[in-house]
């Protein structure tokens, strides 16, 4: 989608004119909330100061900082009349995060090989969402071409793997076992029942033409991710060490059967037979592998909303609390990112309480785990809704609104940098049109930003619709508004810091969500979905 250009300034007042006579005369918009102006720069500082200070070390998600960040945001929900949102009634969504350590000093050997192979590197584990084995194993190695045992086609019939390890190509099937019903885990239960030890597969074309990025993806399980759901078993599922090798490491291992991979490759290119064979060569596989769970939290409150039919409807505000983690002595205040977010939504919760009470419910969410993959909003939308995520009408996300461009300021990490009556929006068209038109509108007859929609292209090199909280949302087909004014220099450095914040122009944005969520809560009707609606998509690392 090209971003949206605004028009002309004379046509932009005309414009602004008759949009306030049209909500004023016309009666086809809702009014404004009445304590629009109790939002306050000074409680936004206030509120600032604290999360952003050095006391807090930067509120890295695993920290004691962050902790105490959240144990603020709780208090201050409490003291407003919030309900605590979470499944035990409190206000803390408590999210495991679990790293895997040990992986690094996993080890592959090869009798004859100059040196080991290892994991990471070399080899991988076959499912990458499981638990590295804690395995020492010595024997004999055989192969088995593409692994079938069958009436058709059967590999291990010249060999015996009893006892030993299996090595065979990690996809295809033969020509003449083309058209059967074969489960996906074939390869791996031939090779249970023949009594072989772990499996080695190599990789097809395809696994190893992207064998960079799986072994990257291997070597990141020393980073805290958070726990998913606990599968259920598949019944009869088989309990065998599987690994994947590398490229370079699957010619090391066919060698001593006489075999390369660009021959595996091109029989499995044609389906063409692969021959069965047992070497006297004996390989050592050695892994181990410990998790450590810890738990973050989101924080979570609900303020309920005043009509007995709507109230089971949300608006969800959301903004996440947690930075990065010191570096030594050197601390990252996160004051914009997210600070500022923080504080705004904050406020938020604060207005709508003390304000006429919106006839849907308000709920308040307060992401952690956002600088890991937005993980904490992930865990909310994906792994425990604490409210059904049918009910949610609408997310509007702060992220970054802290700052302005000073007039003059030619640096080039300020280039994207808005000016102190500029906000870049992103999403409000993305699902409905309902929505977008709303916002305009809000923003004519209240504040008057310049509303930059340079990121809302989803093909926008920056791909920011994709880099906020709101993206779990947005991928659910729930329609999001994201607030936002501008990477700068400072951006996930020391120096992102209070000091730099223009707080007159982060009351101006915070009135303006304010306003569009209250409008959106009072709303007779939900958002017609007519636009963009759901489409799943991979998220990608902030």
């Amino acid at each position: 989608m090209k971003a949206m250009s605004r028009p002309a300034a004379p046509y932009r007042f005309l414009t602004a004119c008759f949009v306030l006579l049209f909500l004023a005369g016309f009666g086809g918009s809702l009014p404004l909330p009445s304590n629009l102006d109790a939002i306050s720069a000074v409680q936004l500082k206030r509120h600032l100061s604290f999360l952003a200070s050095a006391e807090l070390g930067g509120r890295y998600t695993l920290s004691a900082g962050n902790r105490i960040a959240a144990r603020y945001l709780a208090a201050q929900l409490e003291a407003f009349g919030y309900r605590g949102a979470a499944t035990d009634g409190s206000f803390f969504q408590k999210i495991p995060f679990v790293t895997r350590t040990g992986g690094q000093d996993s080890r592959l050997m090869l009798e004859g090989a100059p040196k080991p192979f290892v994991h990471g590197e070399d080899f991988i584990l076959r499912d990458p969402a499981a638990t590295l084995p804690n395995l020492s194993l010595e024997a004999e190695m055989v192969f088995v071409g593409y692994g079938a045992s069958h009436p058709k086609m059967d590999a291990y019939q010249m060999v015996n793997a009893e006892g030993r390890i299996v090595l065979c190509l990690a996809s295809g099937t033969p020509d003449v076992l083309a058209g059967e019903s074969l489960p996906n885990d074939w390869r791996e239960k031939a090779a249970l029942e023949h009594g072989a030890r772990a499996m080695l597969f190599v990789p097809d074309e395809k696994l190893a033409a992207g064998w960079d990025q799986a072994a990257a993806y291997a070597r990141r399980r020393s980073v805290p991710r958070v726990r998913p759901k606990a599968a259920a078993t598949t019944p009869g599922q088989p309990a065998i060490p599987t690994f994947l090798l590398s490229p370079a490491a699957a010619e090391s291992f066919l060698a001593p059967f006489n075999l390369t991979l660009a021959q595996v490759h091109e029989a499995a290119r044609t389906g063409a037979a692969l021959p069965s064979v047992a070497a006297q060569r004996r390989c050592t596989i050695r892994t181990t592998e410990n998790e450590r769970v810890e738990y973050g939290q989101n924080v979570v409150g609900i303020l309920d909303g005043a009509d007995p039919k709507l109230k089971h409807e949300y608006v969800v505000l959301s903004a996440h609390y947690d930075h990065l983690p010191a570096q030594g002595d050197v601390i990252f205040p996160g004051a914009d990112d997210d600070g500022s977010g923080t504080a705004a939504v904050l406020e938020l919760a604060r207005v709508f309480a003390e304000g006429e009470r919106p006839k849907r419910s308000i709920f308040i969410l307060f992401n952690t785990g956002e600088e890991m993959g937005l993980l904490g909003s992930g865990y909310f939308t994906d792994q425990e809704p604490l409210v059904p995520l049918e009910a949610i009408v609408a997310n509007f996300n702060i992220d970054m609104i802290g700052r302005s461009r000073p007039p003059g300021d030619d640096r080039r990490e300020n280039a994207e940098l808005t000016d102190r009556d500029s906000v870049f929006l992103i999403g409000p068209d993305k699902h409905s049109r309902q929505l977008f038109e709303l916002s305009e509108q809000t923003n004519a007859a209240t504040v008057q930003l310049r509303l930059d929609y340079t990121y809302n292209d989803e093909a926008h090199p920056m791909r920011l619709f994709y880099r906020s909280d709101h993206w779990n949302f947005a991928k659910r087909g729930i329609p999001i508004v994201f607030y936002f004014t501008g990477l700068h220099a400072d951006y996930h450095r020391p120096t992102d810091t209070v000091d730099k914040i223009d707080f007159e122009k982060m009351a101006r944005i915070t009135k303006l969500v304010y306003a569009t969520a209250w409008r959106t809560a009072n709303r007779e009707q939900r958002f017609d979905l007519d636009v963009w609606k759901s489409r799943e998509r991979t998220t990608p690392n902030r």
